[in-house]
């Protein structure tokens, strides 16, 4: 089998007091092996709230028996901030949580991808706000993100 991909991103809401985190893992062909939205707590800069999505991506990969090599987000700084391994005050417990991270996957590296080629998690990030539930998809995904995936393909 070749390398897992994992895709996520962070949609923020600053007068909800939460963030909207997508993330979808597939295979080489492109195929879905487990997606989530989730809805988290917190007031949050919109970078912080990229390095939240990329943390629980990987955690939720980690977690379901999945070992992505590559891991994308639309969110530059996050990945400059983890190849420079810059640790500020604000961001450095989470930028080091995500690199203790990226070493349990063993040769994983994170990428910048345009906004248009991370629209499934964008979804999936902004169907935590509207549907206020977190929720995750293995074996069958719905209908609608089918839709999302298979544009994302094309």
């Amino acid at each position: 089998m070749g390398q897992l991909k994992l895709n996520v991103d962070a949609a923020v809401k600053c007068s909800s007091g939460f963030i909207g985190i997508g993330m979808v893992v597939r295979d080489c062909n492109g195929m879905v092996l487990g997606a989530l939205s989730l809805k988290f707590a917190g007031h949050l800069s919109p970078f912080l709230a990229e390095c939240v999505a990329v943390r629980e991506g990987i955690k939720f990969a980690i977690n379901h028996g999945l070992s992505p090599g590559v891991i994308e987000t639309d969110a530059q700084n996050v990945v400059l901030t983890l190849q420079e391994k810059t640790f500020n005050a604000l961001e450095g417990p989470d930028v080091r949580d995500i690199s203790r991270l990226l070493e349990r996957l063993r040769n994983a590296s994170c990428h910048f991808t345009c906004r248009s080629c991370n629209a499934v998690v964008h979804s999936l990030a902004q169907f935590a706000f509207r549907n206020n539930i977190s929720q995750s998809w293995f074996d069958s995904i719905s209908d609608w993100l089918t839709t999302i995936v298979l544009n994302d393909l094309s």
